[in-house]
């Protein structure tokens, strides 16, 4: 497409994009790209509002997996591949008309690589798997941000938040990507939202109190819902990931 496009057929792509991606729901689409629920109301009203290059911009940044040639031009598959085995990709190329080249110049030749995904489903899998790459997860693609490389990201994992125990910091159905923390450095995380697998469990909290040098022991709490706290003994810690960006969303801190 070019932004002259006719509006229709921008707002087609994106609509089916919600149903594709999200279900239908407007307001999880709406928090995956830092957008207002609003602009989709509207869009979708009967002021059939019109897609700004920024939108387009924040819905490639929150889902790297559409192909930039689809969603700006109504080209080609609408997904890219997420194969296990890819390396580093390339968001796919076009010959950009005068009337698009500010999309272009956002969109276009962002390097994206693919990450580890652990679902609410696998999280079993994961635990007795201690974290590993067995190949048995499946892969989410992902937009490098500027200034990162493919090798920031070698270990991160994106988790999928359930539940409303640590809203507003985290929401359900958001993800995020964490990095594991080795052992030896545990006693230094305070104060940040981690990704803590311990016993049979793998829940997503925040370290509020670190007493493993004393203690032997971590105090995780809920930031939402009914808030809580409690503890777990480091001999119970399998791994801790901590956790450092939102999936497809420009990053800032949590806690």
């Amino acid at each position: 497409m070019t932004i002259e496009e006719p509006e229709e057929l921008v707002r087609q792509r994106i609509k089916t994009l919600i149903d594709k991606l999200e279900n239908g729901v407007q307001r999880r689409f709406a928090l995956k790209t830092g957008t207002s629920p609003t602009v989709f109301s509207e869009m979708f009203g009967k002021r059939a509002s019109k897609a700004s290059v920024e939108l387009l911009r924040r819905i490639a940044d929150a889902y790297p997996q559409v192909r930039t040639d689809w969603l700006l031009k109504g080209e080609g598959e609408m997904l890219q591949s997420t194969d296990a085995n890819a390396d580093t990709q390339k968001a796919p190329s076009y010959t950009a008309a005068p009337t698009d080249a500010h999309a272009y110049a956002l969109l276009s030749e962002i390097p994206v690589i693919a990450l580890r995904h652990v679902s609410f489903k696998t999280r079993a899998s994961f635990i007795e798997l201690g974290g590993a790459d067995t190949g048995l997860f499946d892969k989410l693609l992902h937009r490098l941000p500027p200034g990162k490389t493919e090798a920031d990201y070698a270990d991160a994992i994106v988790f999928d938040i359930e539940g409303d125990s640590m809203e507003p910091s985290l929401r359900s159905g958001q993800q995020v990507i964490a990095w594991p923390i080795p052992e030896g450095k545990w006693e230094y995380l305070h104060n940040t939202v981690c990704v803590v697998a311990y016993d049979d469990t793998v829940t997503v909290k925040a370290i509020v109190d670190n007493e493993l040098f004393s203690y032997d022991r971590l105090t995780l709490r809920a930031t939402g819902g009914g808030g809580g706290s409690f503890v777990v003994a480091r001999a119970a810690i399998q791994s801790i990931w901590e956790v450092r960006e939102f999936y497809g969303v420009v990053p800032y801190r949590l806690f």
